[in-house]
């Protein structure tokens, strides 16, 4: 006997046949092999089907059938003798018949031939002849039967390439998703977007070889991902394509003034809430004296969401604003700050002056004051008019507006005058505080 065929190689595959190829035994059994019995199953069964019992060469071609068509396929002639051939005559016999029964009138031109209104659930054999000026051959053989009957097929799709990551699509532009799709019944198509329903504006179109959803004048709320649910009476399946709309960011929020000096603001604001689907490059700065209407814009894009503009004009009132920038271009302009001029003031303080307070010996005593100024003092302590220099027995802090001063207590000298000293370009202001008695 024959050892087995080489290795199945898929030569060609369509959604109606699959023409296969396989290599001859190695070991032939010592007489030359003329026949192959060619069986399939579907992937989901375990038991194969014979196809054909009857197949002389190493490849073959399973067309397609419904439940009212054949479509049969076959090779020319290897050998077409002194005269060319002209066409092909087909010839069909009822299983259980005699008869056989032409089913074309004229020659077929082509290898390939569709037998329409046939009989659904009829079993039958086919044969072809080869035909030239001289007549017809000797008619060969189909292999096998064939049942008319729908031939069924589980749904199933082909992405393009550029679905298959993220497709990109540009604010205002068309959002396009075509996929191919086969399935015998021919599948249901269902689209939608984030597991819900798709927007009333996409448009979609299904035909039994693909489906096609729409979306003209893309927004970012199209971002998301899209699915193609496909049904048929043998199986579903689902495609999954995710969508990035692309535009400009958003507004920033904000400018806050958080300084003000006699040639200088600076400013600090917040992201835009929307990217635009890019990354944030930078932001500029904009600003305009408030007798004027005109903006003008700092020439330098600025990276981070604070920044201080130098070179404005003493006892000049300003507004600023700021413009996201992205990829794909800039953010309209924010809100307006508040007017601000430029100006040194000094803040006054929020100091109240306790007139008694007591302390023991040798715990601490800790006294507060709140002090704001621009540009932000320099704060210090003076105790009888000395300036106490930080120690053990005295320790300072400052968050730039609340300042305070822990003395240790541990002799009676430690009573008397406390004064807190506020000093920057502006000027210089003092505070005082009363110390008691310790007890």
């Amino acid at each position: 006997t024959p050892g087995p065929p080489g290795p199945i190689n898929i030569k060609e595959l369509t959604k109606e046949s699959a023409t296969i190829s396989w290599e001859a035994p190695a070991v032939d059994g010592g007489a030359p092999v003329n026949n192959y019995i060619i069986e399939r199953r579907e992937a989901s069964m375990r038991a194969y089907k014979t196809v054909t019992s009857k197949c002389s060469k190493t490849s073959y071609k399973i067309d397609d059938t419904t439940k009212s068509s054949v479509s049969l396929a076959w090779s020319p002639p290897d050998d077409e003798g002194d005269a060319r051939v002209d066409g092909y005559m087909i010839e069909m016999q009822k299983v259980g018949s005699v008869a056989w029964v032409k089913c074309n009138t004229t020659p077929s031109l082509i290898c390939e031939y569709t037998l329409t209104n046939m009989p659904q659930g009829e079993e039958f054999k086919f044969r072809v002849m080869a035909c030239n000026a001289g007549g017809c051959g000797e008619p060969a053989e189909v292999p096998g039967t064939v049942i008319v009957k729908e031939m069924l097929e589980s749904p199933d799709y082909d992405l393009d390439l550029k679905y298959r990551d993220v497709y990109v699509v540009r604010h205002g532009g068309v959002i396009r998703l075509s996929v191919p799709i086969k399935g015998k019944p021919q599948p249901t198509c269902k689209w939608s977007k984030d597991g819900d329903t798709v927007s009333t504006k996409a448009m979609i179109a299904s035909s039994e070889d693909g489906s096609e959803l729409l979306i003209k004048g893309a927004e970012r709320s199209d971002s998301g991902v899209y699915g193609l649910h496909l049904e048929n009476t043998v199986g579903k399946k689902k495609a999954q394509i995710k969508v990035k709309v692309i535009g400009r960011p958003s507004a920033p929020e904000g400018p806050l003034i958080m300084d003000v000096t006699k040639s200088s603001v600076a400013l600090a604001w917040s992201r835009p809430k929307d990217d635009g689907g890019s990354a944030i490059t930078g932001y500029y700065v904009e600003y305009k004296e408030t007798t004027v209407e005109t903006w003008s814009r700092h020439q330098a894009k600025i990276t981070s969401t604070m920044f201080t503009l130098h070179g404005l004009t003493p006892d000049t009132s300003y507004q600023f604003r700021i413009v996201a920038v992205n990829d794909i271009g800039e953010s309209e302009a924010g809100v307006e700050s508040d007017v601000v001029t430029c100006k040194d003031p000094f803040g006054e303080s929020h100091f109240t002056k306790i007139s008694s307070l007591t302390a023991k010996l040798g715990q601490p005593a800790v006294m507060k004051c709140q002090i704001i100024g621009r540009p932000v003092p320099e704060i210090k302590w003076y105790h009888a008019g000395r300036e106490i220099i930080a120690s053990r027995k005295y320790e300072m802090s400052s968050d730039g507006r609340n300042h305070s001063l822990s003395i240790m207590t541990d002799q009676q000298e430690d009573e008397g005058e406390y004064t807190c000293k506020a000093i920057n370009d502006a000027g210089c202001k003092l505070y005082y505080r009363e110390m008691p008695h310790y007890s």
